[in-house]
């Protein structure tokens, strides 16, 4: 019972902090599918540093140049117009994060092919081109498991708890492509030459497995 408890109040701590999180890309393509990503990201930073306190989103140029370049096999991926800034909190919901400072970090990177981008981009990425089309699709882990009916009153509480410190995190991604293209998505809103998709932080916790977002973009002439 105890270790349950001290499992979601670890989980819960993580929480407290990733309830400040912000993610946003923009995929700009080409006509051939090549292009550019454009990251922005807002994340709480350790106390005495100013490193981030979530390990895959990292403030640092050269910590975010080790991160994606991690894979031996592909060639390196270099970053540019890299920008990093600090920011008070305004979150007046937790007295924990009252005083945690938060950094906004934004760079872009340049691709030949979009496979490129697997294991760079949040969660996971597949990929399948062709000469007219490309399909692509984004998987994301759930950050816990639904509460069950067997679960004690302790684990209800701080499962509840966890749930109203999600607060209004999001991951935002923006895909832009020619106007004369089609698009077919499954989520998300989509127009002439770009498809959205925003998730609510609070999905990967309310609903069990993997998210998946997945569309195919083709040139129809």
């Amino acid at each position: 019972m105890f270790l349950k408890i001290g499992k979601y109040l670890s989980i819960l701590l993580c929480i407290l902090f990733v309830s400040c999180f912000e993610y946003e890309e923009e995929l700009h393509l080409k006509r051939d599918f090549s292009g550019e990503v454009h990251i922005n990201y807002v994340v709480p930073l350790k106390k005495y540093s100013l490193n981030s306190l979530i390990a895959f989103l990292p403030t640092q140029k050269k910590d975010i140049i080790e991160k994606i370049n991690k894979s031996i096999f592909s060639k390196p991926i270099q970053i540019y117009d890299y920008h990093f800034e600090v920011i008070r909190s305004e979150e007046e919901k937790q007295q924990i994060l009252k005083q945690r400072k938060k950094g906004r970090v934004s760079y872009k990177i340049k691709f030949n092919e979009l496979s490129q981008l697997e294991g760079v981009l949040l969660g996971n990425l597949l990929v399948q081109q062709k000469k007219k089309s490309i399909s692509i699709k984004r998987q994301f882990k759930s950050v816990l498991k639904p509460i069950r009916q067997t679960s004690s009153l302790g684990e209800k509480k701080i499962h509840s708890k966890t749930l109203k410190l999600l607060g209004d995190g999001y991951a935002k991604f923006k895909v832009y492509f020619p106007q004369n293209y089609e698009c077919e998505s499954n989520k998300g809103d989509s127009g002439l030459g770009y498809v959205y998709y925003t998730m609510p932080l609070v999905e990967t916790i309310e609903k069990p497995g993997l998210k998946s977002w997945f569309f195919t973009i083709r040139n129809s002439e």
